[in-house]
């Protein structure tokens, strides 16, 4: 079987469904990205393309490329990982039996696609079934998260999960999901996911971090927004109260309505691999609003880190020679 052959009979959403856990929705399947770590799913699989495409970190295509980001190794390894998971070793039966499976998968019947769920309310005082831990809490707190801004933030610790908690409220400051971070020092080895939700997510149509400081916020008339909501508590812990998460990396047709409607500039402070003007939303926003972004020019961030992750000083840096986007 030759190789384009072999990447289009193997059922992409099957292979990858060995890295994480998919959910159908609107007819396409998504999921927390395996390629990098984020609380919010933006990793789509489009079955009958027999494609994915992950927004948290730009990339996309065919079964190939998601090997290639995965293992980070050429095409050559990816065409030998893929053909021993398919158990192609040249023969016949081989080829005959995807053969079979392709024209199966042609011809089964579409599952019917699902509505988009919305977030469910949940009680003002949900937060008060955790626990007060600060030996568990010691984890964000050695990273430089005060205790007035995890208390500010309501931030808590599961026993049953082994998670530092927090909830995630809508735009009318109710709670509507609460998201985990493991406090397993062995979560990789375990293969654990570091930041999860407790509840369906439904439609991500908040900002993290934005009823709380909706005070701040238009009294600066500004609103400065992180990847994750670890970012918020640290800027708050920094003093900088204007400030929310957008709990993935890009900006979606939700959240961009709720930035039209504030009507302040915006500063985007992602992490650092993310370049804002390659976001189709964002871009609609400068429309709007005036936006700005964060770029780091001078290299004082390693891969993959967040703004605040350097500390008070380059975050200072950062945001005062920070970009118009024109």
């Amino acid at each position: 079987m030759t190789l384009p052959e072999l990447i289009e009979s193997v059922d992409i959403l099957a292979y990858i469904s060995q890295f994480t856990e998919f959910e159908e929705k609107g007819g396409e399947f998504w999921a927390l990205s395996p390629l990098k770590d984020e609380e919010t799913p933006s990793f789509s699989v489009n079955r009958e393309m027999n494609r994915f495409y992950d927004f948290s970190s730009g990339k996309g295509g065919n079964i190939l490329s998601f090997i290639k980001a995965y293992y980070h190794c050429d095409s050559a390894q990816a065409a030998l990982i893929l053909r021993k998971y398919a158990g192609d070793n040249g023969c016949d039966k081989i080829r005959h039996r995807m053969e079979a499976y392709k024209v199966a998968r042609r011809f089964a019947p579409r599952k019917k696609q699902q509505k988009t769920s919305k977030a469910v309310v949940l009680p003002d005082d949900y937060m008060e079934r955790y626990e007060k831990r600060a030996d568990k809490l010691e984890i964000w707190r050695a990273e430089g998260i005060s205790d007035s801004s995890m208390e500010r933030f309501q931030v808590f610790y599961d026993g049953f999960s082994d998670r530092i908690v927090y909830p995630i409220r809508n735009m009318d400051g109710k709670i509507i999901n609460v998201s985990g971070r493991t406090a397993d020092e062995r979560w990789k080895e375990k293969k654990l996911r570091k930041y999860t939700y407790f509840k369906p997510l439904g439609t991500l149509d908040t900002v993290y971090g934005a009823s709380e400081n909706m005070e701040f916020i238009k009294e600066k008339g500004e609103i400065i927004l992180f990847e994750g909501a670890k970012s918020v508590m640290m800027a708050d812990t920094w003093g900088f109260r204007n400030t929310g998460a957008l709990l993935t990396s890009h900006l979606n047709q939700f959240q961009l309505k709720i930035l039209i409607r504030l009507g302040c500039r915006v500063v985007f402070a992602l992490d650092k691999e993310i370049d804002v003007r390659e976001d189709d939303n964002i871009r609609r926003l400068k429309r709007y609003v005036r936006v700005e972004y964060i770029c780091d020019k001078d290299n004082l961030l390693d891969e993959k880190m967040s703004p605040v992750d350097a500390g008070l000083e380059v975050w200072e840096k950062l945001y005062e020679g920070r970009k118009r986007y024109i």
